[in-house]
This record gives C-alpha cells, sequence and structure tokens, in this order.
C-alpha cells in the first residue's frame, strides 16, 4: 500500500528524467510521445489505414501476439504498452477501430502537454459514465473533466512513459481474461494516477465487429466528437470539471443519477432517479409536472416523434437533460463552474452531446439506426429539456 501511495510522485519524477532532451513545462516535443496502435491480424487493414491517416509520424503497428488464442485484450494492451519509444516521456495507444480527424496527432500532443502528469482518454463511450461526464463537461465550458472509472477508455489513451512501464508490469498480475480498459483503472486506482477525458473528444469509433465479444453492447461511438477541435481550441489545464459527486445519466432507456461512494478509489454507482433526484431541488413528481408543461402545446416536429418513439423513452431523455440544466444552476462545482467560464458553449459541442444523449441512452430500447432515423428531433427535445433546468427558478 506504501508503494501505491508513492508511485504517481515517482512517475511524475521519472517523466522528466527519461525526456530527451528534457521537456519544458511549456514545449513537449512532438518526439516525447511514441505512439503505438493494437490491432488484431483480422483488421490490420483498419491499422495500416490509421497508421495512414497519422503520417509522416512514426507509428507502431502491435498485432495481437496469439491472434488464434481466446479472445482476450490484455495481452495485446501489454505488448503495445510495452512499446515505448526510447527517451519518450509519454506514450500514446490507439486501437485499430479509432476514428481520428485531420491534424489528430498535434491536437493530441497538446493535450498530453496540458496534462503531462496524468493518463490523457482522448475518447468516451457515448453510452457510459464518462461519456456522460464529458457532456455535463461540454455543457458547462470546461477542457478537462475527471473520469469517472468503472473502466478507463482505451480507445486512445496516453500515458506518461514511466506509467506505461508500470502497467505491462501490473498486467501480469491480473487474471488473463480481465478487459484491458477495467484493468486500466484499477491500476489508475491504485498507484494513485489521474486520468482526465479531454473534451472534445479527439477519437470516435469505427462500428465494426468486435473480435472480444463486445457486439451485444451496441456501437460505442464517443459522446463529444466533432472532428477537429474548433479553431483556436487550447485544452486549457485550468478547465478542468472536479469535485462533483452526482452526474445525471441516461442509460439503457432509464434516467439515472450516478453518485460517488468512494472518492479515494472513484468507485461510483449508477442509482435510480428517485434515489437521488432531491440532490438537484427537485422530486420526480417535479420532473413529470415540468415534462408536461413543456410538451403540453407539442409542434408538429414532436408530433411525429412522439408518434415513432414510446413516451417513456421521450420522458426520459427530456429528464435526463432537464437534470443537466439544473445540475448548472442548483449544484456545485457544476453552478460555479458554470459561472466561473463565462457561461460559454462551443455550439457544436452542444448540439453533439444532445444528439449522443439519445444515441448512447436510448439503446437497447431503440436500435441506433432507430434514433438516427429521428434526425434531429430527440435532440432538439433535450435542448427543450436542458432549457427547462436552466430557467426553472423561474418556470
Amino acid at each position: 500500500m506504501g508503494r501505491s501511495r508513492t508511485i504517481g510522485a515517482q512517475m511524475r519524477r521519472r517523466a522528466l528524467d527519461t525526456a530527451d532532451p528534457p521537456r519544458k513545462e511549456t514545449d513537449l516535443p512532438l518526439g516525447a510521445v511514441s505512439v503505438a496502435i493494437m490491432t488484431h491480424p483480422s483488421r490490420r487493414h483498419l491499422a495500416e489505414d490509421l497508421a495512414r491517416r497519422l503520417a509522416p509520424f512514426p507509428v507502431q503497428i502491435v498485432p495481437d501476439p496469439e491472434p488464434d488464442g481466446p479472445p482476450r485484450t490484455l495481452r495485446t494492451a501489454t505488448a503495445v504498452w510495452s512499446a515505448v519509444g526510447p527517451g519518450c516521456t509519454h506514450h500514446l495507444v490507439l486501437q485499430d477501430d479509432a476514428v481520428v480527424p485531420a491534424g489528430f496527432l498535434e491536437h493530441a500532443f497538446r493535450a498530453v502537454e496540458a496534462q503531462p502528469d496524468a493518463g490523457v482518454a482522448l475518447h468516451s463511450d457515448w453510452g457510459s459514465r464518462n461519456g456522460a461526464a464529458v457532456r455535463m463537461a461540454a455543457l458547462l465550458g470546461a477542457h478537462w473533466v475527471r473520469a469517472v472509472c468503472d473502466y478507463v477508455p482505451t480507445i486512445a489513451l496516453a500515458l506518461p512513459a514511466p506509467a506505461a512501464k508500470e502497467l505491462t508490469d501490473y498486467f501480469a498480475g491480473l487474471d488473463p481474461d480481465e478487459p484491458d480498459d477495467v484493468a486500466v483503472a484499477h491500476f489508475a486506482r491504485e498507484f494513485g494516477l489521474p486520468i482526465y477525458l479531454a473534451v472534445p473528444n479527439l477519437a470516435a469509433h469505427h462500428d465494426v465487429p468486435s473480435v472480444v465479444g463486445n457486439d451485444a453492447r451496441g456501437r460505442r461511438d464517443a459522446s463529444c466528437y466533432i472532428g477537429s477541435p474548433p479553431d483556436g481550441w487550447s485544452f486549457d489545464p485550468t478547465r478542468v470539471l472536479d469535485g462533483f459527486d452526482c452526474l445525471p445519466y441516461f442509460k439503457h432507456g432509464e434516467p439515472r443519477i450516478v453518485v460517488e461512494n468512494d472518492r479515494a478509489t472513484n468507485n461510483w454507482s449508477p442509482v435510480p432517479l428517485a434515489t437521488a433526484v432531491h440532490r438537484f431541488g427537485v422530486d420526480v413528481s417535479d420532473l413529470r409536472a415540468g415534462y408536461r408543461r413543456c410538451t403540453a402545446e407539442p409542434e408538429p416536429w414532436l408530433v411525429d416523434l412522439a408518434a415513432r418513439v414510446p413516451e417513456d423513452q421521450l420522458w426520459a431523455l427530456w429528464a435526463t437533460a432537464c437534470l443537466m440544466g439544473l445540475a448548472r444552476q442548483r449544484v456545485e462545482p457544476f453552478r460555479s463552474a458554470w459561472e466561473r467560464w463565462g457561461r460559454r458553449v462551443e455550439p457544436a459541442m452542444r448540439t453533439r452531446v444532445l444528439e449522443t444523449l439519445a444515441l448512447g441512452g436510448m439503446f437497447p430500447r431503440l436500435r441506433h439506426d432507430e434514433v438516427s432515423s429521428l434526425g434531429a428531433a430527440p435532440a432538439r427535445l433535450a435542448a427543450l429539456g436542458l432549457a427547462a433546468g436552466d430557467s426553472w427558478e423561474r418556470g
């Protein structure tokens, strides 16, 4: 346990010691970050396509060392996290099904420079707790949010080089069937490594068959991917959303709230809406009444949406978005962040997080393609919910 408490400081010291030349605080040389892609031979074409997008930067493609063995991510993860370049301060690992925009590495290296002592996750699944955290951060004008770690997103993840090396040793002591993203979360908790999620996401996720049996989970695309970040985007390290202990969450067609059980271990649980909605200054009957008021005289687009989507799903979408609005008006630290960062949200990010709220949350009640076929209407309903939460005290 003593080793666990001190490893974060050790990794910070070693990150500075391994760079050649030493890293300046405001200048992370591109060569100080090594980049590798983990792949399975059946999907090597995806890895090669991704490497071409990153050219001319040298990228290692690391295949599954036992491709005919049981479907496991940990063995390939061990190989790819071992592939830290000589003299590098950081190691960036991409999975072969990552989707990245033009100029991805420039943006990714700037993100790493902004959080040099942490793990930097550049993707968050639109149906996950981390995806919900990124949405809330985007709607507050944050550039970063601490991970809500039941697992660490590993589609596109950068670690300090010493942490990457420690991670491979840590993997060796685990059950080989442990998913790599869960194993990274355990490692981060045990060794005191902070994990931050970039806002917006810099990587999305190809909708291709899973090699480890995850297809039943549906598409696992990003919660806030807009391609390249807006012009001038800085990944400002001071704009970090942290310190919250509850979070609105839409999963499997149900509005929920994720609550923190223990800060030291980053342990969270999703709970039914009625269990924790008092944290937002309302109860479920208040929300129901607000929904009825908001939809009492529906416009044609909402009438059409109601004819195509079960009523409970419309309610769940609206209620989750309403809680997001209530959070930034009534719940700390969201309220202070909303005020501190000037109540300015990038329009493209606002649109995207409201779109993915429905795409990630309604599955499997509605298939992803069914939600996509509804066009902009679900996001419009979510926008109504967000506005209702924002103006609740005046409603």
